[in-house]
């Protein structure tokens, strides 16, 4: 169930990336550990490439915090801009995004929470259908 799971969320994300004019890579490691996928695109050939971490989360619920500063350190460390978490529920969403939050209050001079954002699939999703609306209606 977690792989089909999983699968089917990487196939969503990727289209997404694809639709945005986004290079896809899958499974990156530089050393730091593996991100799920990387997308990257150059919009200008005097501005540095941005690269963003996709990190695809199958479990639900409360997530651990050792798994979000991982991450977020697997992303700094691959020279990532943003890291995106894709979720498959609202409620892990939040779980995310409340502990992102206390990281931030501790303090220190990296703020988590212009770092991260924190997405479900069925919004991801739901994004990728307007876009699709809009550029055709716009052909």
């Amino acid at each position: 169930m977690e792989a089909s799971l999983e699968k089917s969320m990487e196939a969503v994300c990727e289209e997404v990336a694809q639709a945005l004019g986004y290079k896809v890579e899958h499974n990156v490691n530089l050393g730091a550990g593996s991100i799920t996928q990387v997308w990257s695109r150059q919009d200008h050939p005097n501005l540095p490439e941005m690269k963003f971490a996709v990190q695809i989360l199958t479990e639900r619920g409360d997530v651990d915090p050792d798994i979000i500063t991982s991450n977020a350190m697997k992303s700094l460390w691959t020279d990532c801009d943003h890291l995106i978490f894709v979720v498959p529920d609202p409620a892990t969403q939040k779980s995310i995004q409340g502990k992102v939050k206390s990281f931030d209050s501790i303090g220190g001079f990296l703020q988590l929470h212009k770092y991260i954002t924190t997405i479900t699939i069925s919004e991801l999703a739901k994004g990728l259908a307007q876009a699709t609306r809009t550029t055709a209606a716009q052909a």
